[in-house]
């Protein structure tokens, strides 16, 4: 009996020892176990709002248009005050309404049917069938896309050209971006699935994101987005077709495979690599310049995308001059 009592007693401190190593064991593993890593989220920048001027998200099409009329009517304002005589007011006034006209002509919804911007550098911005729709407005300086999702202005995103910036880096232009807006959270990798790998930069304010891009391994140019936030989280349900992942192909290597853009005469687009590009400013099909002024074509076409007089930015500063 004694001798049954003695190794019951054995086992049971063998099995409390055991059981102490094993919680051990586990304290220390908790105590390895590293700490779950929390995503960085983008700084808060108090300059994302002045930038977008009187611009605000919800903006109908409509609105978002008047706005631009009013700029375009405000710049030739003081030019047609110092007009020297009818003709030159008749020449300005021309000159402004074909603006105005491009710029109601630039609208386009994407309904299914396949257009040029399917097969440009914003592909990736913008899904069929679920009602969005662009307009394009040209500056001095860039090619600016306002999106609209449902009516609503719901993203900006600026192109700038590629002789604003030409020689300058992305680091350089990160730089002068953060002395701008603030330190930023930097990232790469893919912004949609199959699109290359990019790097960007991301600040953000109550109501919108803003991301800097480096589009210059291919494209050639940097691109700024502002985007409305609680758009952005409402993606995945408002883009219920979104399209399928891309499988690596650049636009232009698409474009030119699939035949996109050509016609029945080879020679009509000699600039299709330009306007796919991004490069779409200095294009063949430019509206021929008056008579007797240098360079011009005879027979030129209209351009749906004019050209704009590009300047690059003086100084170190590659936004100097830049109102962003």
């Amino acid at each position: 009996m004694k001798k049954a009592v003695a190794i019951a007693m054995i086992a049971s401190l063998f099995v409390l020892a055991f059981a102490h190593e094993a919680d051990a064991q586990r304290r220390r593993g908790r105590r390895a176990r590293p700490a779950a890593v929390v995503p960085q989220e983008a700084p808060m920048s108090e300059a994302i709002s002045p930038a977008m001027g009187d611009l605000h998200w919800g903006m109908t099409k409509a609105e978002v248009f008047t706005y631009f009329q009013g700029q375009i009517r405000e710049r030739y304002r003081p030019q047609l005050a110092k007009a020297s005589g009818a003709i030159e007011e008749d020449r300005l006034r021309a000159e402004m309404g074909d603006e105005l006209r491009r710029l109601r002509e630039s609208e386009v919804c994407f309904n299914g049917n396949r257009t040029g911007w399917d097969a440009s550098f914003i592909r990736d911005e913008f899904t069929h069938n679920i009602g969005e729709c662009i307009l394009v407005h040209n500056d001095a300086n860039s090619q600016n896309f306002y999106f609209f999702i449902s009516g609503k202005l719901w993203k900006w995103y600026k192109a700038f050209n590629a002789e604003v910036f030409q020689g300058q880096d992305f680091a350089q232009f990160s730089q002068a971006l953060q002395t701008r807006y603030g330190a930023a959270r930097q990232a790469s990798g893919e912004l949609t699935a199959g699109s290359g790998r990019r790097q960007w930069l991301e600040w953000q304010d109550p109501t919108t994101r803003l991301r800097a891009i480096d589009q210059t391994s291919f494209y050639g140019f940097f691109c700024l987005v502002f985007e409305e936030k609680a758009t952005v989280t409402n993606l995945p349900t408002l883009r219920r077709n979104a399209p399928p992942p891309r499988d690596g192909h650049h636009a232009l290597v698409d474009a030119v495979t699939s035949g996109e853009g050509e016609t029945a005469n080879p020679d009509a687009n000699p600039d299709i690599v330009d306007r796919i590009t991004g490069n779409i400013r200095n294009r063949q099909d430019a509206p021929a310049a008056q008579p007797g002024t240098p360079g011009a074509r005879p027979g030129a076409h209209p351009a749906t995308t004019p050209p704009t007089t590009t300047r690059r930015p003086p100084g170190g500063d590659p936004l100097s001059g830049i109102d962003l």
